[in-house]
């Protein structure tokens, strides 16, 4: 395990939102390893009619990268942000052991904070979203 610098964390801070406020889905995928799992409490509510282990869903997680491929998909389509406007405003960054969090202020207002665990070439294996 490692722990991360602070410019480890701002160079994958600034890909990461880079590629979020482009609405980009190569790039955004492009921070996420193959193996990634994602949970956050939207989960359910981009994946209606999709559930299920067969399509890397379960209990709120996603599973693999094709499946948080599509969740992201589905996500930008049904909450596009208007143009010239940032889709996320990066409030704070701090770093742990193979780990970055990151708070920051979404399009609709809403505060939001999510903990990412890298692996050593810098992509996301795990992220866990929180919201309110």
């Amino acid at each position: 395990m490692q722990q991360l610098t602070p410019q480890d964390a701002q160079r994958f801070a600034t890909r990461w939102f880079s590629a979020w406020n482009a609405q980009n889905l190569d790039a955004i995928m492009a921070c996420y390893d193959e193996t990634i799992e994602h949970s956050s409490p939207f989960v359910a509510r981009f994946n209606a009619g999709v559930t299920g282990e067969a399509n890397g869903i379960h209990d709120g997680t996603l599973r693999g990268k094709s499946a948080v491929r599509a969740y992201f998909g589905r996500a930008l389509t049904s909450n596009p942000t208007p143009s010239g406007i940032e889709r996320f405003e990066l409030m704070h960054l701090t770093t742990g052991i193979n780990s970055v969090l990151v708070v920051y202020r979404r399009w609709t207002g809403e505060l939001a904070g999510e903990i990412f665990f890298l692996n050593d070439a810098g992509l996301i294996v795990r992220s866990v979203s929180h919201y309110g």
